[in-house]
């Protein structure tokens, strides 16, 4: 049976999987990122938000339609 600590960890390794992803698709797309935006992605936690980034990222035409310009 799974614990909280478990579940927690779990969480967290998948939060920081979609982050790493996203932020590789951020700089293939807008080329390099600045810190400040490096900063806002990593504050992201939750799994949710950082999906919807992830896909807007096929139609976004700057890191500003981003919301993180």
């Amino acid at each position: 049976m799974e614990n909280q600590y478990e579940r927690a960890g779990r969480r967290e390794g998948r939060i920081e999987g979609i982050r790493e992803v996203l932020l590789r698709l951020l700089a293939f797309r807008f080329g390099p990122l600045p810190d400040a935006v490096r900063s806002r992605v990593e504050e992201i936690s939750s799994v949710a938000r950082l999906n919807r980034l992830a896909e807007k990222v096929v139609v976004a035409g700057s890191l500003e339609e981003m919301g993180l310009g």
